[in-house]
């Protein structure tokens, strides 16, 4: 992004989502029906949860999270720790800049720090004040028919779902001796789609197919 003499630089960290859309949305309403959730996904520090026994409360180590009280994050991937397993969408409570707390649905029992090493927390919230989303684009991992794709943005958490943009991906035969190029919103660093705080983006797909995965980059704030 040029910078002029009038601009205000905020601080940027780059910014990434892949989601992948199997089933087909037929539904244009404030509520469509098979969107994924395109967000940010972060492979937390190795054991990053700490639990007491008899507490629902579950400490999460988080580095430069970026989130706010209130924000909803789902975690993947967790093993056990202090008898309960942290999976499934949480709300979080925030504490420092790298730590928060979310509450199970039952008490550990007994005190422990762990989850293992492959704990995968997807952020329901894109950044702390929002993001440039410099490009956004769709690949098929199987042979399709012409779908559109679509995307939707929310800005309650999923409940509402606006449409925003449709595009068309062409069909194509998936096989080893020719490339696919990869069907392109058009957003640029020049034409960015911008997101606040509080919205979050969701695709879908018009042809059921074995999956289009979508990848979306940029800068969040």
């Amino acid at each position: 992004m040029a910078v002029t003499p009038t601009s205000i630089v905020t601080p940027q960290r780059p910014w990434s989502a892949t989601a992948v859309a199997t089933t087909a949305n037929s539904t244009y309403t404030d509520s469509p029906t098979n969107t994924v959730l395109l967000a940010r996904q972060d492979l937390l520090p190795p054991n990053p949860f700490t639990v007491t026994n008899g507490s629902a409360v579950v400490t999460v180590s988080h580095p430069d999270h970026g989130l706010f009280t209130g924000t909803q994050t789902t975690y993947s991937g967790a093993a056990a720790v202090g008898g309960i397993t942290v999976t499934g969408a949480y709300t979080v409570t925030v504490l420092t800049t790298d730590t928060y707390t979310v509450t199970h649905g039952s008490n550990a029992s007994s005190n422990a720090t762990g989850g293992g090493t492959a704990v995968l927390g997807q952020l329901a919230r894109t950044a702390v004040n929002g993001v440039r989303i410099t490009r956004l684009t769709a690949l098929a991992r199987a042979t399709n028919t012409a779908t559109e794709l679509q995307l939707y943005v929310s800005n309650d958490g999923g409940t509402t779902k606006r449409l925003i943009r449709s595009v068309l991906m062409a069909a194509y035969t998936v096989a080893q001796t020719t490339g696919q190029t990869a069907t392109d919103f058009g957003y640029s660093d020049s034409s960015p789609l911008i997101l606040n705080a509080s919205e979050t983006l969701y695709v879908a797909i018009g042809v059921t197919n074995t999956g289009i995965v979508f990848r979306a980059e940029g800068f969040g704030y």
